[in-house]
């Protein structure tokens, strides 16, 4: 999930009020954001991936000041008529622009702006693939602007933080953004390029922007772009982007901008709302294990930022803001309720909890799993914790496998749709994006993992396993079993091996490891071919032991 680091000054000049340390300790994690520092003036928090409204000091005073004052947040939203066209990017086709005006910048202003466009980048964009932003100072701008495509080779402009003009071509190869993003829409016959009607080039998306409408201190209209291939992403960035700018314009004006597309449709952006939801207090109620009524659900969506429309004795009737795209259901507002509400409150008015049997008491597995964990760290490996979730490529495909995966329906992102099934392909992850740093890695992961049931056996179980790695240019079999041998020898394990077969896997290097006569594991040498799809450059090693059979 983003870390994003805000001055405290900056939050409390947005809010217009001071907050203590213990009130920013105490509203935080209402917002699902957990506070990792506050110190010398910053306040460092980790941001919930599916609120990116949140991602930037703007959103995240806006969201703080809904949860105290539980105040409607208004924008001041204006149509002039303003246009712009999209002239036609085949493999890029989507284009949206929006405008904020009567702002007062400063210089964190200006970072903070930023630091949300590339965070915005880095998850829901999924590094530009899908889509890209651009923000331009307005007033260097002749409107309106165009979104086509120009020749690599007679277009000129000077990239953001350079001091000359370059084609195209030479920005894809000599500047930063080129060489990290080209590889975008480097095998195209012409790139992408949004322009003013003066012919002052904006960006050329999504690689970088032009230094000549760079935003400043000093701007006061900005113009904000977002272009891809998914229409609902474009016009979200341009709304999120549009809603956190203008919490920096005295008063808080949003022009919407129409784009003429060339089937002859029209884009408006930004969103004026995420749309209308109803939501059963019965419902709510029984979701969330406490009395929920019309009263408390009123209060607690307010101080959420949404607009209440009209409640009944059974149901209330909201609309969302536009910046919050992670709303698309009731169960999304029950969790707004129960948010407000505060989940350190929840347990005092539940309708019922779990009676105490016993004194509470370390879970076997997990004793189980510290002892294992401090064997490792004593044999010189370091812990890592990937995420539970997934996607079936790196799950399966790269190894060649079609073992069944537990999928999510609904996603909010492309890199993390199933859970996984086996911890081996998150170490190679590990692997591939550290192995310019150290010659030697040596990884463990101590993690749950989720397997599909075979056989007549309906369902899905839930597996604590151990996986270990070892990347060095010598690495072989020998050397996973040595450690493997330690790891027996400091637990009291018999540990015996017999030869098996693991897709994905060197055949003649595999065995399954059998602990006290059980089954329990497997190590093996990864197939090349496996690595090379990876990206993994040494031989690797891996084991895994499933600790549920060890118990």
């Amino acid at each position: 999930m983003p870390v994003v680091t805000v001055w405290k000054w900056d939050l409390e000049r947005l809010l217009k009020k001071e907050l203590s340390n213990g009130e920013v300790m105490e509203l935080l994690p209402k917002l699902k954001c957990e506070v990792e520092e506050l110190s010398g003036g910053l306040i460092t928090y980790e941001a919930p991936h599916d609120r990116p409204d949140l991602f930037s000091a703007e959103g995240l005073a806006r969201a703080i000041r809904s949860l105290i004052t539980g105040e409607l947040q208004h924008f001041n939203l204006v149509d002039r008529g303003l246009k712009s066209f999209n002239y036609g990017v085949p493999l890029r086709p989507i284009a949206a622009f929006g405008v904020v005006e009567d702002l007062e910048l400063n210089d964190e202003a200006v970072s903070q702006i930023m630091n949300l466009q590339e965070k915005l980048h880095a998850t829901y964009c999924r590094n530009r693939v899908k889509a890209s932003i651009g923000v331009y100072d307005l007033d260097k701008i002749t409107l309106p602007v165009k979104y086509t495509l120009a020749d690599p080779d007679s277009t000129y402009f000077t990239p953001l933080g350079e001091d000359r003009k370059m084609s195209l071509r030479e920005i894809m190869v000599k500047t930063e953004k080129g060489r990290a993003y080209g590889h975008i829409i480097s095998g195209w016959e012409k790139y992408p390029l949004i322009i003013d009607s003066s012919g002052v080039v904006l960006s050329m998306p999504p690689i970088i922007n032009s230094d000549e409408t760079k935003v400043t201190s000093e701007t006061k209209r900005v113009l904000i772009d977002s272009t891809g291939v998914d229409l609902k992403t474009v016009l979200d960035m341009v709304t999120i982007m549009a809603a956190g700018i203008a919490e920096r314009s005295i008063s808080r004006r949003i022009v919407f901008v129409d784009t003429y597309t060339p089937d002859g449709g029209v884009v408006r952006a930004p969103r004026v709302s995420q749309g209308v939801f109803t939501i059963n207090v019965e419902d709510a109620s029984s979701l969330l294990g406490f009395k929920v009524d019309s009263s408390l659900a009123i209060d607690s969506l307010s101080k959420m930022g949404h607009r209440v429309l009209s409640a009944s004795e059974s149901d209330v009737v909201v609309e969302v803001p536009p910046y919050r795209i992670d709303v698309v259901s009731w169960v999304d507002l029950a969790e707004d309720i129960a948010m407000a509400v505060g989940y350190a409150e929840i347990g005092k008015i539940a309708f019922e909890l779990p009676p105490a049997h016993h004194p509470g008491r370390v879970h076997p597995l997990e004793h189980l799993s510290r002892r294992i964990r401090h064997v490792f760290i004593g044999m010189g490996f370091m812990e890592v914790v990937n995420y539970m979730m997934s996607n079936p490529r790196i799950q399966n495909e790269v190894f060649g496998s079609k073992e069944p995966l537990v999928e999510v329906l609904n996603p909010k992102m492309e890199r993390y749709t199933c859970l996984r099934r086996w911890l081996t392909p998150g170490l190679l992850e590990v692997i591939q994006a550290n192995q310019e740093r150290a010659k030697e890695i040596a990884i463990f992961e101590i993690g749950d993992v989720v397997v599909v049931n075979s056989g007549s056996e309906i369902g899905t179980r839930s597996e604590r396993r151990i996986g270990f790695a070892i990347s060095i240019s010598e690495v072989t079999l020998t050397d996973g079993l040595a450690v493997l041998k330690s790891l027996g020898d400091s637990m009291g394990w018999i540990v015996e091996f017999k030869e098996t077969v693991i897709t994905g896997f060197i055949p003649e290097r595999t065995a399954s490891v059998f602990i006290n006569g059980v089954e329990a594991g497997f190590i093996g040498e990864v197939d090349p071919r496996t690595l090379v799809k990876l990206g993994v450059l040494k031989p690797v090693v891996i084991c895994e032991l499933y600790l549920n059979k060890l118990l």
